[in-house]
């Protein structure tokens, strides 16, 4: 479990994937590092006649995945409904807070528990004009899920899907997204974003204006697709605009 603390590793390796099943190996790693056993990572859509594009990496039991595209379990199922209403990661466990579980939805947790698929937590990604999509990790056994699991979570399942949308253009035949282009100052904004400061607490670190620190921030967003803070902050490092001992230093 101590290899939580080398978590910046695996996402190097995520981000350098050469194809799906390395990707997929590390996706494997991650989830036995943070105490699981399964993991599913991928878009909302039909899964049986999915789009061309379209992110689908898992290692749950065939059988589980045989028996949900035959039934269709996917158009329905709860914890797809649940990422459509947050941008943050969520316990299995928490999902009647936010949604009032059909008699069909309970149907679908109770068949995923003949699969060992007990509890989990479930990361959103969402990407500006893009489908939404979601990372699982589960488990039969809770107690033995690190703790910062919940946390560590969210970044494990945006660099996956990075890491998987670079690699689906490839195979597309479409040529890399360009890096956007920071300033000094930019990068800087950005650094600061990652380590959680707020637009007032930026304008007093470089001494601008909270409004000018807004600004900053918004064009960092912009040039990401006017992705959210924390999905920018995790784009920039996959870029390499800025790093992980950046935001740690």
């Amino acid at each position: 479990m101590d290899r939580v603390k080398d978590f910046d590793k695996f996402i190097y390796r995520m981000r350098d994937a050469r194809d799906l099943s390395v990707l997929d190996d590390v996706m494997c790693e991650v989830t036995s590092v943070f105490g699981f056993d399964q993991f599913a990572l991928g878009h909302h859509v039909d899964l049986v006649r999915p789009p061309r594009d379209a992110i689908r990496l898992t290692n749950y039991d065939p059988s589980w995945i045989n028996e949900s595209l035959e039934q269709q379990f996917f158009a329905d199922d709860p914890v797809h409904a649940v990422s459509a209403k947050l941008v943050r990661p969520f316990f299995w466990r928490e999902m009647a807070d936010h949604l009032a579980l059909t008699d069909h939805q309970q149907l679908i947790l109770d068949r995923a528990r003949s699969f060992r698929l007990y509890d989990g937590i479930t990361a959103p990604v969402h990407l500006p004009g893009e489908y939404e999509g979601s990372c699982s990790f589960a488990t039969d056994d809770f107690s033995k899920v690190h703790p910062m699991a919940l946390a560590l979570s969210h970044t494990a399942a945006t660099f996956a899907f990075e890491g998987a949308r670079r690699l689906m253009r490839q195979l597309d035949g479409k040529k890399a997204e360009p890096v956007p282009q920071f300033t000094n100052k930019e990068r800087e904004i950005l650094i600061l974003v990652g380590r959680g400061k707020t637009d007032a607490e930026i304008g007093m670190v470089l001494g601008i204006s909270k409004n000018t620190a807004h600004q900053h921030v918004e064009t960092g967003r912009r040039a990401y697709g006017n992705a959210q803070r924390t999905l920018m902050v995790i784009r920039a490092v996959f870029d390499g605009v800025i790093n992980f001992a950046d935001i740690l230093r």
